[in-house]
C-alpha cells in the first residue's frame, strides 16, 4: 500500500486518531496527545480551564455523549456518531421539537460544495459560557428538509479540562532554537492538523539521528491558537527562539507554499525562498498569514516577533469539510514535505561564512572541480562567481541569494574547498540571523 516505511508508519499514527472528537480541551484530544507523548517519552504540558495565556483563556472542556436530528418517524438526518463535523463544535446541550424554520436557522453548510459537511469551530474561540447549539449538513440534504418539525436532541456538557501540549525540545549545540509545530484539533479531519503532527514526529526523528545539531529544535503540537498562547505564557526557553514554522495542509497534490514572516526578510525566508524555489518550482509566496493564518500570529506578532512562517500545499480543495480525510491523503506528498524540511533544515545546520586561502581564479581541473562551460555553461560561471563572493563577508546563501542559484550548490562547493584546504568557514554570529540579510552589497 505504501512505498515506504516511512509512509506506513505516518499513517499508523493517523488512522486510530483523526476521527476522534479533538477540539482544543476534550478527552479525545488528551487521549490523543497523552498516546504520542507516550510513544514519544516526551512530557506534557497541561493547563487547567479558565488559565489565563497571554490575553486568551483556556476553554472548558466539551464532552458529545449524543447528537442528532431525526424526523418524528425516527430517520436521522445528522448524528455525531456518524461525523463529529456535523455538530458544531462547542453546542450547548438541548432536546426537543424544533420547527423546520427553527432548524434551518441552526444550520450550516458549505458556501461552495453543496454536498459537504462544513466545519464550524468559531464557539470554541469566543469566551464565556456556551449557550447555542447548530449541526452542519450538506446544503443538498438541507433543501429536502420539508417537515413542518423535527426532533433535535444535544447531549453535552462543560466541566473542567486541560490544554495539552507537546513541548520536545532536542538540545544542540547552541541554544538558539528552530521551532517546528501544528495542532491537535480539527476532528474528523486529516490534511488539517493531525497529518502534520505525523510529518513533524518524522522530522524530529531524522534530527535525532544527526551526528551533531548546531541549533536546538523543538516541537510544539497542541491545539491551534490555545497552544502557542500557552507556551508562551508557561513554557520555558521562550527567550531562545528564533524562527519557526507552522505546517498545515501538507499531504494533498498541491505545491508547497509559505506565508512569509511579518519582516520578510528575515533568515528562515530567505532559506525558504531558496529551497522551495529550487525543489518545489511551483511553489509560491505567500504575504505574512496569508495562507490559513494559524499561529504564526502569536510567535510572530506583538511583543515576540519570531520570525515564524506558515507553509502548506495550497490550495486545499477539501478544506473544513469531510473530505479531509484518509482517502485524500497523500502520503507521497506527505513523505516529500519531509524532504523539503529536511533540506530546510540544513540550510541552517550547514550554512556558514567562507574565505578562500588561495589567491586568484582557482585552477578548477588540478582539484577535479572543473565544470565544462559547452556542457554546461551556467555550471561553470557559478563556480566563478562564488568565487569573488567567497571574501569572507557572506554567508552560503547570501551567496546562492545574491546569484541567484541553488543552496546546495553553493555549500556543496565551499565544502570540496575546505577538504583540500582551499577555504576556511565561520560560522554565523547567532544574531546575526536576527538581521536582515543584505544580498546585494
Amino acid at each position: 500500500m505504501f512505498s515506504s516505511p516511512i509512509q506506513q508508519r505516518m499513517y499508523d499514527l493517523i488512522h486510530p486518531y483523526y476521527m476522534l472528537n479533538r477540539v482544543p480541551v476534550s478527552d479525545e484530544i488528551s487521549f490523543f496527545v497523552k498516546e504520542l507523548a507516550k510513544e514519544l517519552q516526551v512530557d506534557v504540558l497541561s493547563i487547567p480551564s479558565g488559565s489565563a495565556c497571554l490575553t486568551w483563556e483556556i476553554p472548558e472542556k466539551w464532552t458529545v455523549h449524543e447528537a442528532y436530528i431525526e424526523t418524528l418517524a425516527g430517520e436521522r438526518i445528522a448524528d455525531f456518531q456518524k461525523h463529529p463535523m456535523q455538530l458544531k463544535a462547542y453546542s450547548a446541550a438541548f432536546s426537543g421539537k424544533v420547527s423546520r424554520e427553527e432548524l434551518l436557522k441552526r444550520i450550516s453548510s458549505h458556501p461552495t460544495q453543496p454536498d459537504r459537511l462544513n466545519y464550524i469551530n468559531r464557539w470554541q474561540y469566543q469566551l464565556g459560557p456556551k449557550t447555542d447549539w447548530g449541526f452542519s449538513i450538506p446544503s443538498a440534504v438541507a433543501d429536502t428538509l420539508t417537515d413542518d418539525v423535527y426532533q433535535v436532541h444535544i447531549d453535552t456538557d462543560f466541566s473542567k479540562g486541560t490544554c495539552d501540549i507537546i513541548d520536545w525540545i532536542l538540545p544542540g549545540e547552541l541554544p538558539d532554537t528552530i521551532f517546528l509545530a501544528a495542532h491537535t484539533c480539527h476532528p474528523g479531519q486529516v490534511n488539517d492538523g493531525i497529518a502534520c503532527i505525523a510529518l513533524l514526529i518524522e522530522c524530529f526523528r531524522y534530527l535525532q539521528k544527526l551526528p551533531r545539531r548546531k541549533f536546538t529544535y523543538r516541537l510544539i503540537l497542541g491545539p491551534e491558537y490555545y497552544a502557542s498562547a500557552g507556551i508562551l505564557q508557561h513554557g520555558n526557553d521562550i527567550e531562545h527562539l528564533q524562527y519557526g514554522i507552522f505546517l498545515d495542509m501538507m499531504a494533498n497534490a498541491h505545491p508547497i507554499s509559505f506565508s512569509r514572516s511579518f519582516d520578510g526578510n528575515s533568515y528562515i525566508d530567505h532559506i525558504a525562498r531558496n529551497i522551495l524555489k529550487y525543489n518545489e518550482p511551483a511553489s509560491k509566496e505567500i504575504p505574512y498569514r496569508g495562507l490559513y493564518g494559524n499561529d504564526e500570529m502569536f510567535y510572530d506578532g506583538p511583543d515576540y516577533r519570531i520570525p515564524t512562517l506558515g507553509m502548506s500545499r495550497h490550495p486545499f480543495e477539501y478544506y473544513h469539510t469531510e473530505l479531509d480525510d484518509l482517502e485524500h491523503c497523500d502520503f507521497e506528498k506527505l513523505e516529500q514535505s519531509l524532504v523539503i524540511l529536511q533540506q530546510i533544515i540544513e540550510v541552517f545546520e550547514t550554512d556558514c561564512i567562507p574565505t578562500r586561502t588561495y589567491k586568484g581564479p582557482l585552477y578548477l581541473s588540478k582539484y577535479n572541480l572543473y565544470i565544462d562551460p559547452k556542457i554546461d555553461p551556467k555550471g561553470y560561471s557559478n563556480l566563478q562567481e562564488i568565487q569573488i563572493l567567497m571574501d569572507g563577508t557572506r554567508s552560503c546563501l547570501e551567496i546562492a541569494q545574491q546569484l541567484e542559484i541553488n543552496y546546495t550548490f553553493v555549500s556543496t562547493f565551499v565544502q570540496e574547498l575546505c577538504q583540500h584546504k582551499l577555504a576556511v568557514t565561520r560560522a554565523i554570529p547567532s544574531r546575526k540571523q536576527r538581521i536582515l540579510l543584505e544580498v546585494n552589497r
